[in-house]
């Protein structure tokens, strides 16, 4: 499979994942009656670190449609209406592919870096920043949701939301440096394979 087949079949795969996790509600890792732990950015973070920035546009986008769709046909909380709209549920989901790549390039740039650190720094960071955006977008776009909040402010939901988001991103740092570090030791082998019979 040549590497254009083979990110297209990724992409695919990652954007089918996250419609499914989101549906079935499997991606909502219940921590009590009230409150739950998100992996859906977890998709979207790892094909950016294998495949790159358009691919993660596209499984962002499929995060963001889906949102939507669920927030407009089973509305199950009380900022699940707000979610209609496409600037609060589609343009984040899009927006994390972008601040993923962004810190992924960054911490390339550190030499000697190991990938498996630059991916769980890149899955943190970038969950952290998805849940600001996403919040930030239902001030920005949603001027109801304050109401909605009992006359909450930005700074006291995201107060709220903060231990919820942490947990988000540390298990977004534990898949993502698991997965691009499995990576690493296959490609190491199949490297000292490859010398092995050369040497032959």
């Amino acid at each position: 499979m040549n590497n254009t087949a083979r990110r297209v079949s990724l992409t695919g795969a990652f954007a089918a994942l996250t419609v499914v996790l989101g549906i079935t509600h499997l991606g909502m890792i219940p921590l009590g009656p009230t409150a739950s732990v998100t992996i859906l950015q977890i998709p979207v973070i790892l094909i950016v670190l294998l495949s790159g920035l358009p691919e993660g546009l596209f499984v962002g986008a499929a995060f963001g449609i889906m949102s939507l769709v669920l927030a407009a046909m089973s509305p199950s909380g009380v900022l699940d209406p707000f979610f209609v709209n496409p600037l609060c549920s589609v343009l984040p989901r899009m927006l994390l592919a972008v601040a993923a790549w962004g810190v992924w390039k960054l911490l390339n740039l550190i030499p000697k870096m190991p990938k498996i650190v630059s991916a769980g720094v890149t899955g943190f960071v970038a969950t952290l920043l998805h849940t600001v955006m996403v919040i930030g977008s239902l001030y920005v776009f949603q001027p109801g949701v304050k109401d909605a909040m009992g006359g909450m402010g930005f700074g006291g939901l995201m107060a709220v939301l903060l231990p919820q988001a942490c947990l988000e991103a540390a298990a977004s740092t534990i898949v993502c440096a698991a997965v691009i570090g499995a990576l690493v030791i296959v490609k190491g082998k199949k490297s000292k394979l490859s010398e092995e019979s050369t040497e032959e």
